[in-house]
């Protein structure tokens, strides 16, 4: 009995180690919004592995660790919200100040998982925005490289291809799962940091190598020096491209732009 005891806790460990226990990864299907009769909008969002529901879920008013929905017009402002349920599949917001066209970003963080799932898209759609088709992605770590396919980019924005640099019209937001303990997402991995944009109103600080850019194709690849630290990107990471078309009136980072959020291939 004691043999089998050991033969069975030797297999679980060799289990855990080789990822067999390991936690399914959030995933976002899809985000409704439905406009409310007080102008503010109600989300669904579907999916998978979210995981039990918080313990300071539902709340009103709130901006919970466990989940976000960001305004890309003005990065890193944080949405103050209502989070009515959650369940493994099903998470329901309302109370959600935007407007119509608006590009937002949903993250939902998994504490069993210890990692983010993202969703990246317009409130309502609309036209001439951007429209991102596709993110293809090749190598990882600083090597990265990214191929965002779509329409209406515009042409390449002057000086900016054959530059490791950064610019008004992109910007990458990878969720960051090595990050332990970094107070986002229940203590557990995801924590969320941008490359490749600044304005004068705000500018991270990781820079990208822009190799093309046509109105239907974009190509990155490589990070600058800035590049470390919890500024990583891992295979498994939520990973979101924001795209502003190069004719934008306002010069990129303001209203016009899109986004879309996928997970990095797992080696």
């Amino acid at each position: 009995m004691h043999k089998f005891l050991a033969v069975m806790s030797g297999l679980a460990a060799c289990m855990f180690a080789t990822g067999a226990f390991a936690a399914r990864l959030p995933h976002i299907d899809g985000v409704a919004f439905k406009r409310a009769d007080d102008g503010t909008y109600r989300a669904t969002i579907a999916g998978t592995d979210f995981g039990p529901r918080p313990d300071d879920i539902p709340c009103r008013a709130c901006a919970p660790q466990q989940m976000e929905i960001a305004n890309q017009i003005q990065p890193n402002d944080i949405k103050i919200v209502n989070v009515t349920g959650w369940s493994d599949t099903e998470i329901t917001v309302t109370g959600i100040n935007a407007i119509p066209h608006e590009a937002l970003t949903v993250a939902v963080w998994s504490a069993r998982a210890a990692n983010a799932a993202a969703w990246g898209g317009l409130v309502s759609p609309g036209r001439p925005y951007p429209h991102i088709t596709g993110i293809a992605t090749r190598g990882s770590g600083r090597s990265l490289t990214v191929t965002i396919t779509g329409r209406d980019f515009g042409p390449a924005p002057e000086g900016l291809v054959g530059r490791m640099t950064d610019s008004t019209y992109l910007m990458l937001t990878d969720y960051n799962a090595a990050v332990p303990n970094s107070g986002t997402g229940a203590n557990g991995g995801g924590y969320p940091w941008q490359a490749g944009f600044c304005t004068k109103k705000y500018c991270n600080s990781v820079t990208v190598g822009y190799v093309s850019w046509t109105p239907g194709r974009i190509v990155v690849s490589g990070f600058g020096p800035e590049y470390g630290r919890d500024w990583i990107s891992n295979p498994g990471d939520a990973f979101c491209v924001n795209v502003w078309p190069s004719t934008s009136k306002t010069g990129g980072g303001g209203a016009g732009g899109n986004v879309k959020c996928i997970r990095l291939p797992r080696e």
